[in-house]
């Protein structure tokens, strides 16, 4: 008895030091080295635990009997990620935060007012935000997928709702096609790893593309399913359909991730007559028309079918090998294959800290174990994104979202695996359920290192604190008047002053947020007559802003 309860406290010890004592290291290295290092022993103490309390072993094998568990399960993570997002998000108003998302928000805003772009500002060097293009015509530079449905949720006033809806449907998707080409366990465990990992409450309740990609690839990917096995030309048109909504929101990924299964697709049309190679081109179809579509936009926008508003925005801001940078206030630099190498490997270290704790361990029983076609197609779908953010030059795990559908569903067969290789490894010692414990282990180690109230507080506190010249703007009853947003004044490291250049469409609103140029902010006064001026500067000693009035 005594043992067993010592082997539960190294456990529960150890997933709540695998969060405080990395903190001290500074390499991104060593602290994914400790931390899984601590988790392993976290897992193998709990698993030593199981293996000798058979009681245990029935609670839960009767838990996993249970519908409801599931069910409550799925309802606690949406209810938090939709709680995460209505506090983080809710006061928006017509003012956002971050970087790539103000380019996404004002887009979305023009959109929403049935427009493609609008007029710049007459004076509109004082009128530049960050990451959008101000060239006599005002507009964000990604691509026109994600704004619209977000446009959608700003006329409804509940812009920050619309990606938890896609996150919460990716995850019944997600359960089908592991029903569909595994098993319904498979699909729930899939399902739930999702939705306990930190990159789904990351990326989740936010206002970025990944998760509206995420969605409509997965989506996809199941109706591509279908068609193969009870091919119906409503089945495949729905395929076409998201592919080409996936498309218009990040094309990149979504060629990479839809190639395996229309390769497979491809050959089976070839070789079964019951699968009509229009089916195929049904969904190519889409592709050709969601390319004509962005075509189009690229020439509305910037008056070339093939210069995109992001390359348009930043020259060096592409796929390839070359000189590269992340916006055209950064100085370009070099990328190579060997930098691309390094980002990748540094990625798929980091894939077992933010989807599924121990996830080559998973894949590699998936590797060892008999394959079928699923698998294959699954772990091509992986390989062929990673090998496409091989050619691009910033280094983000998020980059591969849009195959994390594929990522979940080949960890929860690995989980699978491992545990029916270890009853066969100890068959004198018969152990129920131990793939349920892994999946236990994973969730609760989710929870108690990165899904906790105190990361909610946080985020809440960094993003009200990020929301410095609003704040003020608001808590001192400013009206009629322009703020000169101080260069430098930003209290977020990453970012720039410019991303708070946020204002009405028609740059005639109540309060005007534009950028310093110092000696002629007195252009901007005089077009302005009526109106009062302030400066805003963050103080970095005191670690907050102020105003200053000028007139």
């Amino acid at each position: 008895m005594i043992s067993k309860i010592i082997l539960l406290l190294i456990s529960i010890s150890f997933i709540l030091m695998a969060n405080t004592i990395t903190s001290s290291f500074t390499s991104v290295n060593k602290i994914l080295i400790v931390k899984l290092l601590m988790m392993f022993i976290s897992l193998l103490s709990l698993t030593v635990f199981f293996v000798k309390s058979k009681r245990f072993q029935n609670i839960l094998d009767n838990i996993k009997q249970r519908k409801r568990f599931v069910i409550v399960l799925f309802l606690i993570g949406s209810i938090f990620i939709l709680t995460k997002s209505f506090i983080l998000h809710s006061e928006d108003g017509d003012y956002v935060v971050g970087n790539d998302v103000v380019s996404y928000f004002i887009q979305a805003r023009i959109f929403s007012t049935g427009s493609i772009n609008v007029p710049s500002h007459e004076l509109k060097d004082f009128f530049t935000t960050a990451f959008c293009i101000n060239d006599g015509k005002y507009y964000g530079k990604y691509f026109p997928g994600w704004p619209a449905f977000l446009a959608i949720g700003i006329k409804l006033g509940l812009p920050w709702i619309i990606n938890p809806i896609f996150g919460f449907f990716t995850l019944i998707i997600i359960y089908f096609i592991g029903k569909e080409i595994y098993d319904k366990e498979t699909g729930i465990f899939a399902s739930l790893l999702l939705l306990f990992s930190p990159s789904y409450f990351t990326n989740t309740p936010n206002y970025l593309s990944h998760t509206s990609t995420l969605f409509f690839s997965t989506l996809f990917f199941y109706l591509t399913v279908k068609t193969i096995k009870a091919p119906k030309v409503m089945t495949s048109l729905l395929a076409g359909l998201s592919l080409n909504i996936a498309f218009l929101i990040r094309p990149y990924p979504t060629i990479a991730v839809s190639l395996p299964i229309l390769i497979y697709l491809f050959f089976i049309s070839l070789k079964k007559k019951k699968l009509p190679i229009y089916h195929l081109g049904i969904i190519v179809l889409a592709i050709i028309v969601a390319l004509l579509i962005l075509l189009a936009y690229n020439y509305i926008q910037t008056g070339s079918v093939f210069l995109t508003p992001m390359e348009y925005y930043n020259p060096f801001d592409k796929l390839g090998f070359g000189l590269r940078s992340e916006d055209i206030s950064i100085e370009p630099k070099p990328y190579t294959i060997m930098m691309g190498l390094k980002n990748m490997f540094l990625n798929l270290a980091l894939l077992n800290i933010n989807s599924v704790r121990f996830l080559f361990i998973f894949l590699f029983f998936v590797l060892i174990s008999k394959k079928d076609k699923w698998d294959i197609i699954l772990f091509g779908t992986i390989l062929t994104i990673i090998v496409f953010h091989l050619f691009y030059f910033a280094r983000y795990t998020r980059y591969y979202y849009a195959s994390f559908f594929a990522l979940f569903l080949l960890a929860a067969r690995g989980i699978k695996i491992s545990s029916i290789s270890f009853i066969k490894m100890f068959p004198d010692n018969p152990v129920k359920s131990l793939h349920y414990l892994i999946l236990f282990f994973i969730v609760i180690a989710n929870i108690f290192v990165i899904i906790n109230p105190q990361s909610l507080i946080r985020d809440y506190e960094l993003y009200k604190k990020a929301r410095g010249p609003f704040n003020l703007v608001k808590e001192n009853n400013l009206r009629n008047a322009v703020i000169f947003l101080k260069t430098g004044s930003n209290p977020q490291r990453n970012s720039k002053i410019s991303f708070y250049v946020q204002n009405p469409l028609n740059f005639d609103g109540d309060i005007l947020f534009v950028k310093d140029l110092k000696e002629r902010n007195a252009e901007l006064m005089g077009y302005y007559p009526e109106k009062e001026f302030y400066t805003y500067e963050f103080d970095q000693k005191v670690k907050s802003g102020r105003l200053t009035r000028l007139r």
